[in-house]
């Protein structure tokens, strides 16, 4: 029974069958996204375990997809995992050449993708909506942090939109300022792991300016990042052509 485990999740059936499957839910969940906006509309704005613990067995229906989707992608990286240590071991038993050890490269890499996106799934942290009106302040969630907003420019276009907006803002611990500067849509402040966002702007019925920020914590980002860059140099060093004698081993 072991045995006939391990030779499912070393197999490469198994991982495309998984692939299969992740499509499959992808594609459903492309479609019960719209059809039920009450249940999914909150899903971005906090993270995905505290959604899933709230919402994701309140609805086992619409949100079964999902269910596929994680499942899919536990598989998919418990394939890669096992075929990985498998190969590894006849590797290094035999000849080591950089060809033969770039696939599980790939392998690893893509692993430790989906395990930084675990670990923001679970320890990340998402505070929505901060509207504050020009020279006024905002609680920033549990921080600890009030964030103020110094002053907001907006730059119209002669056809009458917006073409550029800023904030220049102060986050404040206690009556202490510990971070401050100017946000703009693709430009976040960045404190302690927090980013904070500009996200839209506006004017009250009395017409003062005001902003809404969002501050996002994501602690796998960096993780991300780097085993994404270390995936695509992998891939484009396989396709490097190599000598005879690696391909014989």
């Amino acid at each position: 029974m072991i045995r006939g485990a391990w030779r499912f999740l070393t197999s490469h059936t198994t991982c495309v069958w998984g692939g299969v499957a992740f499509c499959l839910a992808g594609a459903a969940g492309s479609v019960v996204l719209v059809r039920y906006p009450g249940i999914f509309s909150d899903m971005d704005a906090q993270i995905l375990g505290g959604w899933f613990i709230r919402k994701g067995f309140a609805a086992p229906g619409p949100t079964l997809w999902l269910y596929g989707l994680l499942l899919a992608t536990a598989l998919m990286a418990l394939n890669a995992a096992c075929c990985t240590f498998e190969r590894l071991v006849q590797i290094f038993r035999g000849k080591v050449t950089l060809h033969r050890l770039l696939p599980h490269v790939m392998h690893l890499a893509f692993l430790g993708v989906v395990l930084s996106h675990l670990v923001s799934s679970v320890h990340g942290d998402r505070i929505p909506g901060l509207s504050v009106a020009e020279g006024g302040f905002v609680l920033v969630g549990e921080t600890g942090w009030v964030l103020k907003l110094n002053r907001l420019d907006v730059v119209m276009a002669p056809e009458g939109y917006p073409s550029d907006f800023s904030a220049a803002v102060t986050l404040y611990r206690d009556v202490t300022p510990v971070a401050g500067g100017l946000v703009r849509t693709n430009e976040p402040l960045f404190h302690e792991g927090y980013g904070v966002y500009l996200k839209n702007f506006g004017s009250t019925p009395r017409g003062a300016p005001y902003a809404v920020f969002d501050a996002n914590r994501d602690p796998g980002a960096a993780s991300v990042l780097v085993f994404s860059v270390l995936f695509t140099v992998a891939n484009l060093l396989y396709l490097v052509p190599f000598r005879r004698e690696d391909a014989k081993s």
